[in-house]
């Protein structure tokens, strides 16, 4: 992948150690994917059993060289993903919001931010992450969702108790 001025590479041997020290940490790890290299580099690392079920996954739309940020490639990532994996997928700039959408409404989970996105709208900044959240929330339950905008009582985040047994073990 091209980011900046810069190559960035994830060897096949790189992940794998990348993935033995964060299970090692009790943490799931995360794979972001940029390109259809990297959901076969994914297919492939859990066949060998270096990743393990659930996989969760986060499918990166609109960086520079990489995957288009178009319905399509959308849906052609969504119907190669392993099954019984945790997905989401967000869109880079102008196409944070039309994708949101998307994801949610192929199943998948969603994720704002400015790191991703520092545009409420066109032209318009956000004041802050929670601007962007609450814009996500309003578009999922416009879509039929409930959207999940602040955790549940007793949780320490709004992800699913799947993830939070991963990421977040108790001793």
């Amino acid at each position: 992948m091209f980011s900046g001025t810069a190559v960035v590479i994830n060897t096949p041997r790189n992940v794998t150690e990348m993935a033995w020290r964060i299970y090692a940490a009790g943490v799931l790890p995360e794979l972001e994917l940029f390109d259809g290299g990297d959901l076969q580099l994914a297919k492939a690392l859990q066949a060998d059993g270096v990743l393990r079920n659930p996989l969760l996954i986060q499918i990166v739309l609109g960086v520079r060289y990489a995957a288009i940020p178009n319905p399509q490639t959308l849906v052609y990532f969504a119907s190669q993903l392993p099954p019984d994996c945790i997905w989401a997928a967000f869109g880079i700039g102008r196409h944070e919001f039309p994708l949101l959408a998307q994801a949610f409404l192929l199943g998948g989970h969603v994720r704002v931010g400015l790191e991703d996105n520092v545009y409420i709208r066109k032209g318009v900044l956000a004041r802050d992450n929670a601007e962007l959240v609450e814009k996500a929330g309003t578009i999922i339950e416009n879509l039929g969702g409930a959207s999940r905008r602040r955790p549940r009582r007793g949780q320490s985040s709004a992800f699913s108790p799947a993830v939070r047994r991963f990421a977040w073990p108790r001793p």
